[in-house]
């Protein structure tokens, strides 16, 4: 008799997790780069220097190629594994000369639907602010676990590492070199 009302309190508090949790991330990473916002705008825009500066394809032990006409709407970097086999792309979505880039993501797991949008700032001619934007509106009950499993933070960690990847590819011209500190949140 005492496992009813246990098992009920136990479903009841799982059923408030499932929809107290958030079910959309949201956030803004900044960061002043010392480039023009020309140039910063192509180091995102054409997939082939991407595939240079970012921490996804060293940190996930994939390998990328291009697909589709690169640094215009629809072109795509997918995402290969060791094997050769497609599991996830993200494609240009919107482009804005010189002000943004904005790219969907889709990948194999749980049902989501990410977006990341580049916002250029000239502060100087020589200095650009990069507003990273990222939103993913994850269907539940996923969205508990890949909190509870720290994907999110995850993510997030990444997407630092991507700016300053985008830093040194366009201030040094450095390919990324492995996992720098995370930016201080």
């Amino acid at each position: 008799m005492i496992l009813i009302p246990i098992s009920v309190s136990l479903l009841v508090a799982l059923l408030a997790v499932v929809l107290l949790t958030p079910r959309v991330v949201e956030y803004v990473e900044v960061t002043d780069i010392s480039g023009s916002a020309d140039k910063v705008y192509d180091a995102i825009r054409f997939q082939r220097d991407l595939m240079k500066w970012s921490a996804w394809p060293p940190e996930t032990g994939s390998d990328c190629r291009v697909e589709g006409e690169d640094g215009t709407v629809g072109a795509q970097t997918v995402f290969l594994n060791k094997k050769g086999g497609r599991f996830g792309f993200q494609e240009v979505a919107a482009l804005d000369a010189g002000r943004s880039v904005a790219f969907r993501l889709e990948s194999k797991g749980p049902p989501h639907q990410p977006t990341l949008a580049f916002h250029l700032v000239p502060v100087t001619p020589d200095t650009t602010r990069v507003v990273l934007v990222f939103r993913n509106d994850i269907t539940p009950p996923f969205h508990v676990a890949l909190r509870l499993f720290g994907i999110v933070r995850w993510t997030r960690d990444m997407h630092r590492k991507d700016l300053d990847g985008l830093t040194r590819f366009v201030e040094r011209g450095e390919d990324y070199r492995g996992t720098p500190l995370p930016a201080a949140a």
